[in-house]
C-alpha cells in the first residue's frame, strides 16, 4: 500500500510514528522524563516532513481558489493541538491523514488497472506485408484498409481484419470479456486487440487505426471518468460550503469559556479539535467515486464500457429500454425470400440493378442484396451521382437512367403514388426506375441468439421493453412477438424514433435505448441511457452512446444492469456509513465524551472502512463464474 509514497515521505513517516509514540509515552506515562521544550522542538521536527505538503497544498487552495478543503481542517485541528500542547495527537493527525491519502492512492489505483487491464497491450508495431510477400514493421496509424497485415503467435492484433487465413484461435477477452479462447473461420473479421493464441495468421485490414476496436476502447476509458454521477456530484458541491461551516462551528465551540463561566480553555479547545478532525469528510469524497469507478471496472470484464459513474447510476434505476431492430435486435445478416419486379422486367434485372446502386453502401440490407445478386452471378453495373437520404434510401444514374431503393415512403415520393402493402414477414426494399415503379425485393433477419434471454431477463428484473425500428409493421411485430416484447412501433423515420422514445421516456421514466446505426445516434445521445453495440455498430453511434456492449452480445445487459445496481447500493452505503458514524462522534465530541483519538477513528478509521466497503465493488464479477451464472439468470 505505501508504495505510492517516496523514499523520503516513508522516512518521514516512520521518524513522526516514532516521535509520537515517545510522546503519548511521555505525556500518558512516566517511562519517558523530558521537559516541554524538548517535546516541542521534536514535534515540530517530526510535523514539517509529515505536513509541509499538506499545509501548502491547504493554503495555495485557500488563496487560488477561496475555498476551504478537507486539508485546511487537519491543519487547523494540528494547529490547535500545538496551541494546547497535545503534540502527541498533533502528530497523530497529520500521520493518519497520510496514512489515509496512501491507501486512497492505492485504491484508486487497483480500481484504475481494473479497468486498464482490458487492454493488455497497446500494440505499437504492426507487420505489412506487400505484394512480393515481404514484410515491413511500420506503425499501425501508417496502415491503410485493404493492407495485408501478419500476426505472429502470441502477438495482438493491431488492427481490424478479415481472416486470410484458414483458421484462429484468438483470446477476445480484452474486447468481449469472453475468458475462454475464440475460434475464426477464414472470412470473418477479427477485432483488433485480440491475443493470437495459435498459428501465424494473416488479416485484410477493414478498419483504419483511428476507427479500430482497440482505438475505440482507449478512448472509452479515456472518457470514463469525464462525467459524475449524482451522489458523487453532490458530493464535491458539498464540500465547498461545508468545510467553512465546520470551521465555525469549531470556533464558536473553542470560545465557549468567553460566555460561560467556569469552561475551560482546555476543555473546549479539545472538544474543537474533536469537532475539525472527525468533521473531515474525506470518506465520503474519497469512498463514494471509488465505489462508482470499481464498478464500473467490475462491468468491464463482461465486456460492457460505462463512459461515466453519471451512466452508472441511470443504468441501475433503469424502468424501461427500447431497442432497435436491424444489428442490435436482430443479426443483421439477411437473406432475400422474395423477388416480385413489375411487368417488363424479370426479378434478376431488377435485383442486378438494386445491387449496382446498394454496392458501395454499408447498411446490413445493401449488403444482403448485393450477397443475393453475387451467388445469382449477376452483373453489376457502375453507378455514378448515388445521393443517401438518411434512414429512407438510395438513388443513383444507372446507363443512363435514375434508379433509386429505399422505404416505401421514399419510393412513394419519387414515383408520386400509393403502394400496396406486402404480406411478408421481413423487411422490403422497393426500387423506382426514371421515377417509376419497378418492384420489391423482401428479406428477412433472424433474430440474435441472445435476444430472447436477455428480453425475458429484464422483464423479470421489472423492466419494460419495446422495440422501435423503421421496419414495417408485419416485420416488427413478428420479431416483437417471438421476444415477447411489451410493445412494438414500426415504420419509424429518424425524427420519428426520437419524438416516440421521448413519449415511452415520459410513460416509465429512465429509459434506455439500444441501437447500432447511425440513424439510432439521436435517439441513444437523447436517452438516459444510450447503449451502442461495439463490434459491428457504427461509430457514430458508439460515439453518441453512454454505455458500448463490445462483443453485441444482448445477455451482457441485464448482467451489467444488476452489476449497476450492486454499485449503486454500495455507493449509498457508503454515504450513509460515513454520515452516520461521523454525526454520532460529532454529537459525542460537542459534548464532551470524544477525545481526540476516537475523533481520528471517525476520520481516518472510517475513510479506511469505507474505502475498502468500496473496493467490493472490484470483485462483483469474478471471471468464468460471473459468466455462467449470468448465462444461467439468463436461460432461467
Amino acid at each position: 500500500m505505501f508504495k505510492e509514497l517516496g523514499a523520503s515521505e516513508k522516512a518521514a513517516l516512520a521518524f513522526a510514528t516514532l516521535v509520537m509514540i515517545a510522546l503519548i509515552l511521555y505525556e500518558h506515562t512516566s517511562l519517558i522524563q523530558i521537559n516541554g521544550l524538548v517535546a516541542l522542538i521534536l514535534c515540530v521536527t517530526a510535523y514539517i516532513p509529515v505536513a509541509w505538503k499538506t499545509v501548502l497544498s491547504a493554503f495555495k487552495n485557500l488563496i487560488l481558489n477561496k475555498t476551504l478543503n478537507e486539508q485546511f481542517l487537519m491543519v487547523i485541528a494540528t494547529i490547535g493541538a500545538f496551541g494546547i500542547k497535545d503534540y502527541a495527537e498533533a502528530l497523530a493527525v497529520m500521520i493518519f491523514y497520510l496514512i489515509g491519502e496512501s491507501f486512497e492512492e492505492y485504491a484508486r489505483g487497483k480500481a484504475h488497472n481494473e479497468i486498464t487491464s482490458l487492454v493488455k497491450l497497446k500494440p505499437q508495431t504492426v507487420r505489412v506485408i506487400d505484394e512480393n510477400g515481404k514484410a515491413a514493421i511500420v506503425k499501425p496509424r501508417q496502415v491503410k484498409a485493404g493492407q495485408i497485415i501478419r500476426v505472429l503467435a502470441g502477438e495482438v492484433v493491431a488492427l481490424d481484419g478479415e481472416l486470410i487465413s484458414e483458421s484462429a484461435a484468438m483470446d477476445t477477452s480484452a474486447i468481449t470479456g469472453e475468458s475462454e479462447p475464440r475460434a475464426y473461420l477464414k472470412g470473418e473479421e477479427i477485432p483488433s486487440g485480440c491475443v493470437n493464441k495459435a498459428r501465424v495468421i494473416e488479416l485484410k485490414v477493414t478498419r483504419t487505426f483511428r476507427n479500430s476496436s482497440i482505438t475505440r476502447l482507449l478512448n472509452l476509458i479515456e472518457d470514463a471518468a469525464a462525467s459524475k454521477s449524482r451522489p458523487e456530484a453532490l458530493i464535491r458541491r458539498f464540500s465547498v460550503w461545508y468545510t467553512p461551516i465546520v470551521v465555525a462551528c469549531a470556533v464558536i465551540l473553542a470560545l465557549v469559556p468567553l460566555f460561560v463561566s467556569g469552561a475551560s480553555w482546555s476543555d473546549w479547545g479539545t472538544r474543537a479539535l474533536v469537532f475539525l478532525v472527525v468533521s473531515c469528510p474525506c470518506a465520503l469524497v474519497l469512498s463514494v467515486p471509488l465505489s462508482f469507478f470499481g464498478g464500473m471496472g467490475a462491468i468491464s470484464k463482461t465486456g460492457v464500457m460505462i463512459k461515466g459513474s453519471i451512466y452508472l447510476e441511470n443504468l441501475a434505476k433503469l424502468k424501461a429500454l427500447a431497442f432497435d431492430k436491424t444489428g442490435t435486435i436482430t443479426r443483421g445478416a439477411f437473406s432475400v425470400t422474395g423477388i416480385k419486379a413489375q411487368e417488363g422486367i424479370t426479378g434478376d434485372e431488377l435485383l442486378s440493378r438494386a445491387a449496382s446502386l446498394e454496392q458501395e453502401s454499408s447498411h446490413p440490407l445493401a449488403k444482403a442484396v448485393v450477397a443475393s445478386a453475387t451467388e445469382r452471378k449477376l452483373k453489376l453495373s457502375d453507378v455514378t451521382d448515388v445521393t443517401e437520404k438518411a434512414g429512407l434510401g438510395l438513388s443513383g444514374n444507372l446507363d443512363g437512367a435514375v434508379i433509386a431503393a429505399g422505404r416505401r415512403e421514399y419510393i412513394e415520393e419519387i414515383c408520386r403514388l400509393t403502394l400496396e402493402r406486402t404480406d411478408s414477414k421481413g423487411t422490403d426494399i422497393f426500387v423506382a426506375r426514371d421515377g417509376k415503379f419497378a418492384g420489391v425485393i423482401s428479406l428477412f433477419d433472424k433474430p440474435k441468439q441472445s435476444a430472447m434471454p436477455a428480453i425475458k431477463d429484464l422483464e423479470r428484473m421489472g423492466i419494460a421493453t419495446c422495440l422501435i425500428t423503421g421496419d414495417k409493421r408485419e416485420s416488427a411485430s413478428e420479431v416483437a412477438r417471438r421476444l415477447g416484447m411489451s410493445e412494438a412501433l414500426s415504420e419509424q423515420l429518424p425524427e420519428d424514433k426520437l419524438r416516440n422514445f421521448e413519449s415511452f421516456k415520459k410513460r416509465y421514466g429512465i429509459s434506455g435505448f439500444v441501437g447500432d446505426g447511425i440513424n439510432d445516434a439521436p435517439v441513444l445521445a437523447a436517452s438516459d441511457v444510450g447503449i451502442a453495440m461495439g463490434q459491428f455498430g457504427s461509430q457514430a453511434a458508439v460515439e453518441a452512446a453512454d454505455v458500448v456492449v463490445m462483443n453485441d452480445d444482448l445477455t451482457r445487459i441485464p448482467g451489467a444492469i444488476r452489476l449497476a445496481r450492486r454499485t449503486y447500493t454500495l455507493a449509498l452505503e457508503n454515504m450513509w456509513l460515513s454520515v452516520g458514524i461521523k454525526l454520532l462522534i460529532l454529537i459525542l465530541g460537542a459534548l464532551g465524551f470524544a477525545n481526540i483519538w476516537l475523533a481520528i477513528f471517525g476520520d481516518v478509521g472510517v475513510l479506511i472502512l469505507a474505502v475498502l466497503n468500496a473496493m467490493r465493488s472490484l470483485g462483483f464479477v469474478k471471471g468464468r463464474a460471473w459468466s455462467q451464472a449470468s448465462q444461467a439468470a439468463a436461460r432461467a
